[in-house]
């Protein structure tokens, strides 16, 4: 009796979930508000032909020349540990480089990025604490 009410309660939550079809560097601006709805806000940057689109969950796609090119995300969970990246992305050629230098008491931030699952995440040194989570075009 407690596998099928388990099993039921697994598919009313997979049911409730729509599956991401995003597929950067290939989906428009047009399907990536058919997937997610309207932004809450969209910004123009400095790129020619460039947008940010704001979701909740501070999540955010970078638009440009109507392609969605990477989405920019807060890690949930066990995301958030460098630790748990470094294992999903044991098997990938990553790279790692710091991408802010520390100014007075702050610490330095850096990027483990792994072209081929087309993922990128920016942690801080010393607390190896990840605060975005970066998704683009695999290459």
């Amino acid at each position: 009796m407690r596998q099928i009410l388990f099993l039921c309660l697994l598919i009313l939550a997979a049911c409730g979930m729509r599956p991401s079809n995003i597929d950067f560097g290939k989906t428009t601006s047009k399907e990536l508000v058919s997937e997610r709805g309207e932004p809450l806000e969209v910004r123009k940057i400095s790129e020619v032909s460039s947008e940010i689109y704001q979701y909740d969950n501070n999540e955010k796609f970078q638009i440009k020349n109507d392609i969605v090119i990477q989405g920019i995300f807060d890690p949930k969970g066990e995301e958030k540990s460098l630790l748990y990246w470094k294992h999903k992305l044991k098997e990938c050629d990553t790279s790692e480089r710091m991408i802010k230098k520390p100014v007075g008491h702050e610490m330095p931030e850096y990027e483990l990025s792994c072209s081929s699952e087309g993922v990128t995440v920016i942690y801080s040194g010393g607390s190896e604490f990840v605060s975005r989570v970066i998704h683009h075009e695999k290459n």
